[in-house]
């Protein structure tokens, strides 16, 4: 409120100052009044809310209370529907489209118990559902789940489904981005199904192997088999650098000790306990046979993606460190080096869905010519190292063609791909985590080796004596040209 003060005509100074109280005090005396009938106004005001808030809240709670407590329940319900993401779901069927998103399978669920207090002073039992996956139609009724943060790119459960964790390389509008032409265009790393039963999931003696093998199965894969009926394996042997068609440039995802690269030519030096051919350059860890010591040589994560460099020149505790550090953050995977069950589990698969697994003439051999070739390749010497990667536009033709003695980027031609994987047959020995039991000098199964299984041959092998199938062993620290891995990745 604005007061004004009126100064009168009056010369004499006493009368001015008399005139200017009075109209102090009447203004004053005014202001109050104002200010006390406003403080009523608000009180009345306050009072008649907190009465109407009082009565209607009482209103419910007497009147109401059921309708009340069944709105409360629905409400909570819902609510933990979409934080699960499965309402409004279809149910999978023949006739629902490849690629939609169905409703989850309830052992894909985890639910949690939980107390709510609500207003009315109740308390609701009820449940929180929370999934790491959600689940995808490949055709006929067949459900796969996929981690969160990977996304369906195609194919079936018998044909090899196909999942990246680029969005991009999403399936869509029925475009097939499973075949060979179009794996190069596939920006993500890729990883593929293999399903199977927990009542099947056995290692398997194909009667192809060097040594005795440890027939111990984690918990952690059983878990896994149990819950989603099956488990995602690397496209592609373990990368290092992907050729990039569109620049002409080789991109490193791994730079190693002394910024070496293994897409340059390689020589080789003295390794662990003095044996040729290895590079301790490409050895991510510290030298010696314990992973968890020393300082890490190598900085970024491996990829799974075509015209890639394979990471060779791995030892075991190098292929376990870096399948480990691949998604070690990830929300909804962990990744690790393939296991001698998962391996044994993708080749009853392949067997089960026509693929020759015992002749494996479709894969990196010495002795198999492979046509129609691209990216890279690299001539490798068991003692001299391996040159520098090179077009196979160079090699068309030639006797390195016909006799594979070639290490080859990852997804080189369609020949050495069988489901969907590619390279399993042939181009680099892969570790597993199966611990390999070497015969003695007295031919007694001696456990004390530091030895671990490698799986499906190389390119120095012939197919007939080591096809995919084969065991072969060799000393965790060994790190020469023809070792390399691929990585797998469990759903939490």
């Amino acid at each position: 409120m604005n007061i004004i003060f009126e100064v009168g005509k009056i010369d004499t100074k006493g009368e001015r100052m008399e005139k200017e109280t009075i109209k102090r005090k009447s203004y004053k005396s005014n202001n109050a009044i104002t200010l006390v009938i406003v403080i009523i106004l608000v009180g009345l005001a306050i009072n008649f809310v907190i009465n109407k808030v009082v009565l209607e809240k009482t209103d419910i709670e007497t009147h109401k209370y059921l309708s009340q407590q069944d709105k409360e329940q629905k409400e909570l319900e819902e609510l933990y529907s979409k934080i699960n993401g499965n309402e409004q779901l279809p149910e999978n069927n023949k006739d629902i489209k490849v690629g939609t998103i169905v409703k989850l399978e309830d052992k894909w669920i985890k639910t949690t118990p939980s107390l709510i207090s609500t207003q009315t002073k109740k308390e609701i039992e009820s449940s929180i559902k929370v999934s790491t996956v959600y689940a995808v139609s490949t055709g006929q009724g067949e459900t796969v789940p996929v981690p969160i943060g990977f996304y369906y790119v195609g194919g079936k459960i018998n044909e090899g489904v196909i999942i990246s964790d680029n969005e991009e390389d999403r399936y869509e509008d029925g475009v097939d981005k499973t075949s060979h032409e179009y794996a190069t265009k596939l920006k993500g790393n890729q990883f593929v199904w293999i399903p199977c039963k927990l009542e099947d999931y056995k290692k398997i003696d194909w009667g192809k192997e060097n040594a005795k093998w440890d027939m111990e199965i984690s918990e952690a894969e059983k878990v896994q088999v149990e819950k989603y009926g099956g488990f995602y394996i690397g496209r592609y042997e373990a990368g290092v650098s992907t050729y990039n068609e569109l620049t002409g440039n080789f991109e490193n995802s791994v730079i190693f000790n002394n910024n070496a690269l293994l897409h340059n030519g390689v020589t080789t030096q003295t390794g662990i306990n003095n044996w040729t051919g290895q590079n301790y350059d490409y050895i991510a860890r510290q030298e010696g046979t314990i992973v968890t010591t020393g300082t890490n040589k190598a900085t970024g994560n491996i990829v799974e993606k075509a015209n890639s460099i394979p990471y060779n020149f791995a030892d075991y505790y190098t292929a376990v460190e870096m399948t480990r550090r691949m998604y070690e953050n990830h929300e909804s995977v962990i990744s690790g080096l393939v296991t001698g069950t998962q391996w044994d589990m993708m080749m009853k698969y392949m067997q089960e869905n026509g693929v020759d697994v015992l002749t494996s003439n479709w894969g990196n051999y010495d002795d198999v010519r492979l046509t129609d070739l691209r990216g890279y390749y690299a001539d490798q010497t068991l003692q001299g190292g391996a040159s520098q990667f090179k077009s196979v536009n160079e090699i068309t033709g030639t006797n390195a063609e016909k006799g594979t003695r070639v290490l080859l980027t990852t997804g080189s031609t369609e020949q050495v791909k069988r489901k969907n994987l590619y390279d399993v047959a042939g181009n680099l020995w892969e570790w597993t985590t199966e611990t390999a039991y070497r015969a003695d000098i007295n031919y007694n199964n001696n456990t004390t080796y530091n030895t671990y299984m490698l799986r499906g041959g190389c390119l120095y092998s012939d197919y007939d004596n080591w096809p995919v199938v084969v065991r072969g062993n060799s000393y965790a620290s060994m790190a020469n040209f023809i070792r390399g891995f691929r990585p797998m990745i469990y759903m939490k």
